[in-house]
C-alpha cells in the first residue's frame, strides 16, 4: 500500500496522525524504500520487537478482521475487511497473502 492508502486504513481504524507522524510510520514499515509496504515488510514488522504494542492492541486488531469470532482470520474475512478500508483485492489474492504468513498451514491467520 502506498501512503495515502495508509493514511485512510489508519484513519478508518480511529487513528488520527499527522502527516509528519504517517511519513515516520511508512519509514519505519518501508524498508525497500520503494514507496509501498508488501505484504513481506508488514508481516516482518507484525513479527518485530517494534510491533509489540500489547497483547490488548494486537487482539483488538485481530478482532476487528475475526468477523465470525472463531479465532481465525479467513481469506473471506481478509478480503471483506480490506474491501471495507478501501484496499481492493480479490479473495485469490488475500488466500495467497495468508499463504505467506499462515505458519500451521491450515489456509487461516490464527492469533
Amino acid at each position: 500500500i502506498c501512503i495515502n492508502e495508509l493514511g485512510n486504513v489508519l484513519r478508518t481504524l480511529g487513528s488520527s496522525v499527522s502527516p509528519q507522524e504517517l511519513r515516520r510510520v511508512m519509514d519505519d514499515l518501508d524498508t525497500d524504500h520503494d514507496g509501498f509496504i508488501n505484504l513481506l515488510e508488514f508481516a516482518d514488522f507484525c513479527r518485530s520487537d517494534t510491533a509489540d504494542g500489547g497483547d490488548s492492541e494486537l487482539q483488538d486488531a485481530f478482532n476487528l478482521y475475526d468477523q465470525d469470532k472463531n479465532g481465525l482470520i479467513s481469506d473471506t474475512e481478509l478480503h471483506m475487511v480490506l474491501n471495507r478500508l478501501g484496499l481492493n483485492c480479490s479473495v485469490d489474492e488475500c488466500r495467497n497473502m495468508i499463504k505467506s504468513v499462515d505458519s500451521d498451514g491450515d489456509g487461516n491467520v490464527n492469533f
